[in-house]
């Protein structure tokens, strides 16, 4: 009885001890109790709490362990702390389930299991967690706050804004909530109150890293590049090895077209993450914008994991390895229509090195492709995998690593490489020839990822529509009307859609409207590509910064890939009205030289 006693005081001591910060005595007090009385279940309980403290997890563990072995419920939630510090989240929220079935009204556990299923990415468990908590306790900021960060992982951002309204309307100064509230505002597109928010975060604290990373992605998206970079420098100058600002920092270089120093910082980044793929990736797409394709190749194999959303078919065949093929060769379609198209001016070599290729490509591309390709087997993409022979397969994306590895690569295919319909193409020329000159137009993108930047209004176009002797045709995909109708009003300015042709499901009747055109004047989408391809003679106004594709390369007027394109390059700042103007005046010289 009497070593129970004195176990007894040694623990209560140990715990005094604890609850002043002195750890290491705490943890020699309860480990002499734990002597004395091996079976005392709160002090293998606390023994546990202590060595947490201490960041000695694993040891933790086995006395939460051996106090939950001994009947103390109380150690769950301990328990879970730990395994949270020890990585292993999955068997962390069990824990907490079982702390939280003994003690529903826990909000620390509440809490605690919403943010580890955050980490889980099991974001809608851990919304219904932190709800839980509220209930329990409705004026706890941080509560409110990662509330917030669990409905923003559910792209749920106006919700998550108003979570972390609550958390500010509770603790002000709350600077987490106000750097993540202007990422919610970010993800909803209103970028200047999530500008405000940051800077208001960073009123508050101006060195955390967090809000200024924040804020230069927020001022890249402004167009407001050299600000963005010097909040970045800021970040960095505070923490050099930041993988997220590092990551910024060489978006923005590459926007400024400073790509050396963009390189250099990429490969910082991969010498501090060497699994960084979005690094891997963004440096093939520099490397292939300046034409190092024997650098850039390689590391454009990064893009499955380091573009979003891009996945990959299924094949188990192996890769091509640009070798001869004596067999079938199956080639698949990636990245949308204009890479498609862009990527099929390599087949003819690839055909050169196969007995057989099967090219399965998106579907409204197949009869162009069926007629330009004859000895190639076209189909459809479909979700299940081509069921017929395969000896070997490769994405399109990746014949350029063997068949385009330097500019002598690139043929010179005056006419193109596609070929459309020449009955639609005649029928639909008599139709429009009146005497004038006939320009396509096409001015959107409707790209996910740079779609806004490269798109320009057709009344952005008025110095082009305005040339005499004239006649202009729609190929713009998507619905036109209300921008055409606009035009209209203007007396002389007309741009045709014709009904019968669908700009937008029908590729083929596209194709053949095309070879009914003189020329084609287009921004930098599926249009300038499919233009190109059927070697029309085509401007393609391609735009400043991050949404200027690597195909169209850094320096060059020029198209290697479609001989007959003119590349014409916004300047930062250029209003596209500008840039169509000089276009205007390049395609009058070059009608007035076709009717000589």
């Amino acid at each position: 009885m009497a070593d129970d006693a004195t176990a007894e005081a040694l623990y209560r001591e140990a715990r005094t001890r604890c609850q002043q910060g002195d750890i290491a005595a705490g943890i020699d007090l309860v480990q002499r109790a734990i002597a004395l009385a091996p079976d005392h279940a709160r002090a293998h309980g606390l023994l546990g709490m202590a060595l947490s403290s201490a960041g000695r997890y694993q040891e933790a563990l086995k006395s939460l362990d051996r106090a939950i072995a001994l009947g103390s419920t109380d150690a769950y939630g301990s328990r879970a702390d730990a395994l949270v510090a020890l990585g292993r989240l999955a068997e962390a929220v069990e824990s907490f389930d079982r702390a939280l079935a003994h003690d529903p009204d826990s909000v620390t556990d509440w809490c605690n299991r919403g943010a580890t299923l955050i980490d889980l990415g099991r974001a809608s468990e851990a919304a219904e967690s932190f709800a839980r908590a509220l209930a329990l306790a409705p004026d706890f900021a941080e509560a409110h706050y990662n509330h917030g960060n669990a409905l923003a992982q559910l792209d749920r951002h106006a919700e998550a804004i108003a979570s972390y309204q609550r958390a500010l309307a509770i603790k002000p100064d709350y600077v987490d909530a106000l750097n993540n509230r202007g990422n919610a505002l970010d993800r909803l597109g209103r970028l200047p109150e999530a500008l405000e928010s940051v800077d208001a975060a960073l009123a508050r604290a101006p060195e955390h890293i967090g809000a200024l990373v924040t804020r230069s992605v927020l001022l890249r998206k402004l167009r407001r590049s050299a600000e963005a970079l010097a909040s970045c420098e800021r970040a960095l100058a505070l923490s050099p090895d930041n993988i997220d600002a590092l990551t910024v920092r060489a978006d923005l270089l590459i926007d400024l077209e400073r790509f050396d120093e963009a390189t250099t910082t990429l490969d910082r980044i991969v010498a501090l993450k060497p699994d960084d793929v979005a690094a891997k990736w963004n440096k093939s797409v520099v490397c292939l914008g300046l034409g190092r394709f024997r650098e850039g190749w390689p590391l454009y194999e990064h893009r499955w994991a380091g573009a979003k959303g891009l996945v990959p078919r299924a094949y188990k065949q192996p890769r091509w390895n640009g070798e001869r093929v004596d067999g079938t060769l199956l080639i698949w379609g990636e990245q949308g229509l204009g890479d498609e198209i862009l990527h099929a001016s390599m087949l003819p070599d690839a055909i050169a090195r196969t007995s057989a290729v099967v090219l399965e490509v998106e579907p409204r591309l197949v009869p162009l492709f069926a007629r330009s390709f004859p000895s190639v087997k076209v189909i459809g993409c479909r979700p299940e995998l081509h069921a017929g022979r395969i000896d070997a397969q490769e994405p399109i994306g990746g014949l350029g690593r063997f068949l385009r590895t330097a500019w002598s690569d690139f043929p010179r295919r005056e006419r193109g490489y596609l070929v459309a319909d020449a009955a639609r193409a005649q029928a639909l020329r008599q139709r429009l020839a009146d005497g004038r000159f006939i320009i396509g137009l096409s001015w959107v993108s409707k790209a996910p990822v740079g779609g806004q930047s490269k798109s320009a209004r057709l009344a952005d176009f008025e110095a082009l529509l305005r040339l005499a002797g004239c006649r202009f045709v729609d190929l713009q995909y998507g619905d036109t009307r209300e921008e055409r109708a606009a035009l209209a009003r203007e007396p002389g300015i007309t741009v045709e859609r014709l009904p019968d042709i669908d700009n937008t499901n029908d590729l083929d009747g596209l194709a053949a409207l095309m070879c009914a055109c003189d020329a084609v004047v287009t921004v930098s989408n599926t249009t300038a590509h499919l233009a190109g391809a059927l070697g029309r003679p085509t401007w393609v106004m391609v735009p400043h910064g991050f949404a200027r594709i690597w195909y169209w390369f850094h320096d060059r007027s020029s198209s290697p890939w479609y001989p007959r394109v003119e590349v014409r390059r916004q300047r930062r700042g250029q209003p596209w009205a500008d840039v169509v103007a000089s276009v205007a005046r390049e395609v009058s010289v070059f009608a007035n030289s076709v009717r000589d």
